[in-house]
């Protein structure tokens, strides 16, 4: 009986570990070329609710949401990423600050220039 427990106790906590790998926000990713040699590289989040994002632009209170690409000698970034969706904003006690979010869905759009026509990853 021990044996039936104990197996049950272990497949029952297995399952509870498995249910925590949650990822609330799934991500997509496109180029659109607005002119010779210059694109603009659009991520879009999709948040499940209640969670959501921090906009770039939080000066106090959570880690703002930050946007990297790898050094590529063949692109050039141009200025900081826009954001686009609808920017809410809430006072939060834990912060003691009024911070900017987005639920739902976000795009960042960031610039960039090809220097040489070419295939490449950023």
């Amino acid at each position: 009986m021990k044996k039936y427990i104990l197996a049950s106790l272990f497949i029952f906590s297995a399952v509870l570990t498995q249910a925590q790998r949650m990822n609330p926000v799934n991500w997509s990713f496109q180029a659109v070329k607005k002119a010779d040699k210059q694109y603009d590289v659009i991520l879009t989040a999709n948040v499940e609710a209640p969670w959501h994002i921090y906009s770039q632009f939080v000066k106090k209170g959570p880690i703002p949401t930050t946007i990297e690409f790898k050094t590529n000698p063949l692109v050039q970034i141009k200025g900081a990423a826009k954001e686009l969706g609808k920017l809410e904003k809430s006072f939060d006690k834990n912060f003691d600050a009024e911070i900017s979010y987005y639920s739902n869905k976000v795009q960042f759009v960031q610039s960039v220039t090809l220097k040489v026509a070419s295939k490449t990853k950023l």
